[in-house]
């Protein structure tokens, strides 16, 4: 049996993908064969055919899956899951860089704390935030500089927090019994809906800060239409799901986009204030 299984669901991620394989493999504090790296492809079949090419030439025990509809990162993760040989699954982002060996004190942790569930580690890239509070106490503006200050005490807020999922351990059994990923979102606030689920049951999460890793991402000032969008849906959908209101988050939302636009326009930071404006107008557009 395995002891870690590795899931990485990707969507057009050649230019990653090897990278990140590599190491996984150079950070293994285990033996060869405890380990597993599954990778769950959303991507077209053309895509998938050039990465299948790409895996088998750099290794030769990797378990490729192409994922024949593309359900979104919680469905790619729970079509992971299910075929996984271990007790502890890693969630995986295709842009990350493990710089640490990390899977033998992962071990520990679960062994220590029975009701431990989730695992996460201090990630560097973009802005350095390994943990962000959840979108029922988030107040925007006003969350942004206190959540980068706690992220540099390594200060991780359970009651209040969600790891980041770009590099998630899970205990598998525990996961199951919460239900895995919810197949209705997408994509964006997977990580807040299985914390808040974990939590719920009196389960455990904790933020290990020496297990360090890289997320090769930019500070994401500038977001498309598209992912905010879909950042919106997911949202609307966690609010509806646990009873909270999400009028109240898009109202938090305005205002503080609204302080945004007039700091902007003081400022003469034409370019930030011209995306906060389309911003608001979708907001407003939101029902």
């Amino acid at each position: 049996m395995k002891k870690i299984s590795v899931i990485i669901v990707t969507y057009n991620s050649l230019n990653d993908i090897v990278n990140c394989i590599h190491s996984v493999y150079r950070q293994n504090d285990l033996l060869d064969d405890d380990i597993e790296i599954i990778i769950v492809d959303n991507s077209k079949i053309e895509i998938f055919i050039e990465m299948k090419k790409l895996i088998s030439d750099s290794f030769s025990n990797v378990l490729l899956i192409h994922n024949p509809s593309n359900g979104g990162y919680g469905q790619g993760n729970n079509v992971g899951i299910r075929v996984s040989k271990s007790e502890i699954v890693c969630i995986a982002n295709p842009d990350i860089i493990m710089e640490k060996p990390m899977f033998s004190r992962i071990i520990e942790l679960f062994k220590i704390n029975k009701k431990l569930a989730v695992v996460g580690g201090k990630q560097f890239g973009g802005i350095n935030l390994s943990f962000w509070v959840r979108p029922e106490y988030e107040f925007f503006l006003f969350t942004t500089p206190i959540m980068i200050l706690l992220n540099k005490l390594n200060i991780y807020l359970e009651k209040f927090c969600f790891l980041s999922g770009a590099l998630l351990f899970i205990d598998k059994s525990k996961f199951e019994e919460i239900g895995l990923f919810d197949e209705n979102i997408f994509l964006y606030r997977e990580e807040s809906d299985i914390i808040k689920r974990f939590i719920d049951h009196n389960f455990k999460t904790h933020f290990e800060n020496k297990l360090i890793y890289k997320h090769l991402i930019d500070d994401r000032q500038k977001v498309s239409v598209k992912s905010f969008e879909e950042e919106m849906k997911s949202t609307k959908l966690y609010y509806k799901k646990f009873n909270f209101i999400f009028e109240k988050f898009i109202f938090q939302r305005l205002f503080s986009y609204y302080i945004l636009k007039y700091l902007f326009l003081i400022s003469g930071k034409k370019n930030s204030y011209q995306q906060t404006i389309e911003t608001i107008e979708r907001l407003k557009k939101i029902k």
